[in-house]
């Protein structure tokens, strides 16, 4: 199912072109996941986000769970998909038991309502494990770096005296969070809230997105060395347990497949005698559900901006029975450290798996990053800054609040609606001052046309041996 191939490789560089198979159609790479925090990308509606040229998206399991979307994703609030189930019903009363009979954690894999019918997008979904939380609502705040302050703290205005305070002195303490073996402890509207290893792939499979991610401690750039070094070891641990709970609850998710056999092999049910106790139907469509919610589980590399660490990292996790890699946590303090820990990973994991960068997709590092051997990105950049009025173009960034006066489009050559329909710069930055919903949805969709064509330029130039020329015309710009 989730086959990863080589279909093109650079002579200059470790950029290579690869078609990675999923439940919901083929993900070429490089490519970028846009972000879909709550399950839908902020000022684009549901209904227009298929017209769009968007090949891939990314969820946020923390905030899909606490705000209820994975509850109502469970329930399948669909009128087609309630219809549809209770027509599978009706139609195999002979050989189904009653509903209440099946597990809670299983009956979502059966359902063929996922995270995909919510969105309305039926190409590959990520969903992250929960992870960046622990950085976000953890250290990251301890420390003052985070989603609005650069996570590359030598980027920031006023590093030095940040560094001082907080690096020199390894920090390790005041974490907001409560972070031991079992998991983590967040406090949330009052409450306590604890995600686990199992309890973050649960989450993600009743998500049902197509790559998941194993749950991780993602640790501060100004984490000491021996911190970073615990929290790698524990991710490591926990590694181990959401790969068990990943297979378990795959075997479930089989069973209805397996008892759909009128010969069943005993050898095959023996191998689930740990499910015995659940009783499935045994309709011929459940074999088809279970093939499109089966998930691929990326491990996840830590170890910060330290060799040795992130060497053990990629060792350990390149030896697991997962399908693909996430590269996470702290990546240094500058974009030069992020390069050298690229360096030191990729050597070291499998060739014939996906690795994906977490959190990265600024024009010059998606460059950088493809030239080391990176497959895939996920960036809040192109539709948080459309947001703030900050447009991507071929000629380089465009802040719109400088072109309240140019009557000009955004770009000639844009296949975006936006330009397409030949809106003007001053247009669009009078529909901001305006706060007019069209101002964010034009620019959203401008931005997401011009990564979505760079990912694909950036391919072309890997099969035809002209990347490093193409960087070259980007970095005249950026």
């Amino acid at each position: 199912m989730f086959e990863f191939k080589i279909l093109a490789k650079s002579i200059s560089s470790k950029a290579r072109v690869g078609e990675f198979s999923t439940p919901h159609g083929k993900l070429i790479t490089p490519n970028l996941a846009f972000v879909a925090t709550e399950g839908e990308i902020k000022s684009i509606t549901k209904e227009v986000l298929p017209t769009l040229p968007v090949n891939l998206i990314i969820v946020n399991t923390f905030h899909l769970w606490v705000k209820n979307v994975i509850q109502t994703i469970d329930d399948g609030r669909s009128k087609v998909d309630d219809e549809d189930r209770s027509s599978k019903i009706e139609n195999n009363q002979s050989s189904i038991l009653n509903p209440q009979d099946l597990s809670s954690t299983l009956y979502p894999l059966l359902s063929s309502f996922s995270v995909h019918d919510y969105v309305n997008f039926d190409k590959p979904i990520m969903s992250d494990s929960g992870g960046f939380q622990v950085f976000s609502m953890g250290f990251g705040k301890a420390h003052g770096v985070g989603k609005i302050t650069n996570i590359f703290p030598q980027l920031n205005v006023g590093y030095p005296e940040r560094a001082k305070r907080v690096e020199g002195s390894h920090y390790d303490q005041g974490n907001p969070l409560i972070i031991n073996e079992n998991g983590v402890e967040f406090p949330f509207n009052d409450q306590k809230l604890m995600l686990t290893p199992e309890k973050s792939i649960q989450l993600q499979q009743q998500i049902g997105a197509d790559i998941i991610f194993a749950f991780d401690e993602c640790t501060s750039p100004l984490n000491s060395y021996e911190y970073t070094k615990e929290a790698m070891e524990r991710t490591h641990r926990w590694l181990k347990r959401c790969i068990k709970t990943s297979q378990i609850n795959q075997k479930r998710s089989e069973v209805g497949k397996i008892r759909n056999q009128n010969n069943s092999d005993k050898s095959d049910i023996s191998d689930l005698s740990d499910l015995s106790g659940i009783r499935l139907p045994i309709s011929s469509d459940l074999s088809g559900l279970s093939e499109r919610r089966k998930q691929a589980l990326f491990g996840i590399i830590q170890g910060g901006h330290y060799e040795d660490l992130r060497k053990k990292s990629a060792k350990f996790v390149g030896k697991q029975d997962v399908p693909g890699f996430g590269i996470g946590g702290s990546l240094g303090r500058n974009k030069k450290d992020m390069h050298q820990v690229l360096e030191w990973v990729i050597p070291l994991l499998p060739d014939e798996k996906p690795r994906h960068l977490l959190g990265i997709g600024q024009v010059r590092d998606i460059f950088e990053c493809v030239e080391r051997g990176v497959d895939t990105f996920d960036c809040v950049i192109p539709t948080r800054e459309a947001r703030h009025q900050i447009l991507y173009t071929k000629h380089g960034r465009v802040n719109l609040k400088k072109m309240k006066n140019v009557n000009e489009a955004i770009e000639i050559d844009c296949n975006c609606l936006a330009c397409q329909s030949n809106v003007t710069m001053k247009q669009l930055s009078s529909l901001f001052l305006l706060k007019d919903p069209r101002a964010y949805y034009f620019s959203t969709i401008h931005n997401i046309q011009f990564f979505t064509d760079l990912m694909k330029n950036i391919r072309e130039a890997i099969e035809i041996k002209k990347l490093s020329k193409l960087k070259e015309i980007y970095f005249k710009f950026y």
